[in-house]
């Protein structure tokens, strides 16, 4: 899974001389030619604050030459040595200048230049990584409120179900951002965000950590802290979020915080099941509490399960449940299941496969394949590390207004099985909004399956109406599938829709999954 980059990205990483010709590689046939490398110039010539750069000047011909580097910017300054490696010590760009003197007209990328050159190299000098943290309570009207301690032991009180917003700002450029954050919702966050707001509904006392590092210049900082939150009662009254259906039949209700066990009576819950129009008869059995997020209540049916396909509605009404902190749940009436827990994501497990959360692809990897019909094709999709849902990168598509394109991970073909069905989803952060045309399609992203005599575009509906997904906010959406026959290993292609859009779109996609599903029998 793409949390587990956030392991490879804490790792030391071991920086690698690299030696790179600045112009042609040497002619011994040609007298005079200018060739010079640096260390880091795939890099861009950067590094850190009091670390070194090679210089190397291999140029044929050379009478004389000299380095200068400005003063006081590094420990040389001057040098007629063919190789240099100075540290540098001061932050900011600086020029460093070689000029050379040839026997004869020197080329440089194959054009005479004369017999004296003079090349200036651009080193960029880059502060350490820093994280400067800031923690502040968030209000319950949505205002940031006081700070907090930021020490060791200090345990600051946070009443169960409010929230914290960690913040730094970036000195140093760091690539990577790793939050550890115990006890909160969410508890960890991988990618480049340098702010989250995070939840504590569990009452207790818990660590907190974050890393910021880039592999190359290389740098790092990390922040821990132990026993920084401590969660305490609350009076605030207690609020249901997900229904989520389990994968094993089950329901669970997520609260805000945490419930009290002994309070929980199973006959104060109801639960209504149809199916394809079809009432589905359902008593509960038995309501219990989840032993590592007390926070949600399990519902087991007598008998019966609960499948992806079910529309499912819980009521409670209010009888003795309540919080840890001893707050009654209000009752609440015919709450629709939200979400189904996904089924591991076949697209990581089957190495052939497109790659799901582009962590492993580049921008070259996605192929714009046309469209049957519509209106000009102008859609492009680029592997992105600005955004990402988890893990560092995503898949940014841009797509001018009134178009639509097709997008595929060329010959990376899924072995979809005859008569299964599965799950296709994607996460999706919508970044621009939405001008309905008066003419045309709703803006939408769907799946498709290249195959034989091209994509079969009758496989799959729409999985992402853009009209209906809120703005700058990830969001999850899936479509369910049963293959036929005629369905083999096939790409998957992804089509955006924009024919129906007077602005351009820019989306961020990321976690692409197929999952094994189970409809009702």
């Amino acid at each position: 899974m793409k949390k587990y980059l956030k392991i490879i990205m804490l790792l030391v990483t071991t920086i690698l001389l690299m030696t790179n010709c600045q112009n042609d590689d040497v002619d011994t046939d040609i007298p005079s030619k200018r060739v010079i490398f640096t260390s880091e110039q795939t890099q861009g010539n950067a590094i850190r604050v009091n670390t070194s750069l090679s210089f190397g000047d291999i140029s044929s011909g050379v009478i004389s030459r000299t380095w200068s580097i400005p003063e006081g910017v590094a420990n040389i300054t001057e040098s007629s040595e063919s190789r240099i490696k100075p540290i540098f010590n001061r932050v900011g760009q600086h020029n460093v200048t070689l000029t050379q003197t040839f026997e004869e007209s020197a080329f440089v990328n194959g054009v005479q230049r004369g017999t004296k050159l003079d090349t200036t190299i651009v080193v960029t000098v880059l502060e350490p990584i820093k994280i400067d943290l800031k923690a502040n309570y968030i209000n319950p009207d949505g205002s940031l409120g006081a700070a907090l301690n930021l020490s060791n032991n200090v345990e600051n009180e946070v009443i169960a179900s409010r929230s914290v917003r960690y913040t730094f700002d970036p000195v140093g450029l760091p690539q990577n951002i790793a939050w550890t954050l115990d006890g909160g919702d969410p508890d960890e966050v991988v990618g480049t965000m340098n702010q989250v707001d995070v939840s504590y509904k569990r009452i207790g006392v818990y660590d907190f950590t974050v890393i910021a590092n880039t592999p190359r210049p290389f740098g790092g900082d990390t922040i821990s802290f132990e026993k920084l939150i401590k969660v305490i009662p609350s009076t605030d009254p207690v609020t249901l979020g997900n229904v989520e259906g389990k994968r094993d039949g089950t329901l669970a209700l997520e609260f805000s915080r945490e419930m009290d066990e002994t309070t929980i009576n199973a006959t104060d819950f109801s639960i209504a099941i149809e199916n394809g129009g079809s009432v589905i008869p359902a008593t509960i059995s038995s309501v219990s509490i989840n032993p590592t997020e007390r926070n949600i209540l399990n519902i087991t049916l007598d008998g019966e399960l609960i499948y992806i396909d079910d529309t499912v509605t819980v009521s409670y009404t209010a009888g003795g449940l309540s919080t840890a902190d001893g707050v009654q749940s209000d009752s609440f009436t015919e709450v629709s299941m939200n979400v189904f827990e996904q089924s591991p994501n076949l697209l990581e497990a089957t190495a052939a496969t497109t790659d799901p959360g582009f962590e492993n692809s580049l921008s070259s990897d996605w192929i714009d394949g046309g469209f049957a019909f519509g209106t000009s094709l102008d859609a492009t999709l680029t592997v992105n590390n600005t955004r990402a849902h988890t893990g560092i990168n995503s898949g940014l598509v841009t797509a001018s207004a009134n178009t639509n394109s097709v997008i595929y991970n060329q010959g990376k073909e899924f072995p979809f099985e005859t008569g299964k069905t599965y799950q296709l989803g994607v996460w999706s952060y919508l970044e621009t909004s939405i001008d309905r045309a008066t003419t045309g399609f709703d803006p939408e992203f769907r799946y498709y399956f290249n195959q034989t005599g091209g994509p079969n575009y009758s496989i799959a509906g729409p999985v992402i109406p853009f009209l209906n997904i809120p703005l700058n906010e990830w969001v999850f959406n899936s479509i369910i599938i049963t293959t036929t026959a005629s369905d083999g290993p096939k790409e998957i292609m992804i089509r955006f829709l924009n024919e129906g859009n007077d602005n351009d779109l820019r989306v961020y996609i990321d976690d692409l999954s197929v999952s094994e599903v189970i409809l009702r029998p």
